[in-house]
């Protein structure tokens, strides 16, 4: 029986070598993992639980306060809403927007509405653009980057001639003015 595995050894020494080689890494590996990254992986966790209970602790402010910078901010929004004299400028601006966006501006029409909840009034406004995509989009984004309290409510895209850059944009929009003179 001992020839036999002498034998064995003697014909397959560079398989056995390989073999004994693997176990030796994973024996050497397994005693890295376990004596020295896995303390090391459960203190670095306990750090990030800290840390991230710091940072919920830290964002969290009393209800006075809260209520406070609640009341600032809705006095800078009523500050920045236009009075209702203010609409003729508006629409230029929507006008000069499209101009500078290289697209043409077709049918315009609005309805204004009284806001109940709000002393605020609501103007729905509809309108359709037409110019290549890259004006349309440039309009778009123009309209969406507005300093006025304006809503992009819809908007709907349209190309009647497959081989000709030409979109037609149908925009409805809300512009919220004061209700005063």
């Amino acid at each position: 029986m001992k020839q036999y595995v002498f034998e064995i050894v003697r014909q397959k020494w560079r398989l056995l070598g390989v073999i004994a080689f693997i176990i030796l890494l994973n024996v050497t590996f397994s005693v890295v993992i376990s004596a020295y990254q896995l303390p090391l992986v459960a203190t670095l966790q306990t750090k990030w639980s800290d840390l991230r209970q710091k940072a919920a602790r830290s964002g969290k402010v009393d209800a006075a306060t809260l209520y406070q910078m609640g009341t600032a901010d809705l006095a800078k929004l009523t500050a920045a809403i236009p009075e209702k004299r203010e609409f003729a400028r508006i629409l230029s601006d929507l006008l000069e927007a499209a101009a500078a966006s290289n697209v043409e501006v077709g049918a315009i029409s609005y309805k204004p509405e009284q806001l109940k909840e709000e002393p605020l009034l609501s103007y729905q406004l509809s309108l359709s653009v037409n110019g290549s995509y890259a004006g349309v989009k440039s309009y778009l984004s123009d309209l969406q980057n507005s300093q006025e309290l304006l809503v992009v409510d819809m908007v709907t895209f349209s190309n009647s001639d497959l081989y000709v850059e030409s979109v037609v944009m149908d925009v409805r929009l809300t512009v919220y003015l004061r209700g005063g003179a």
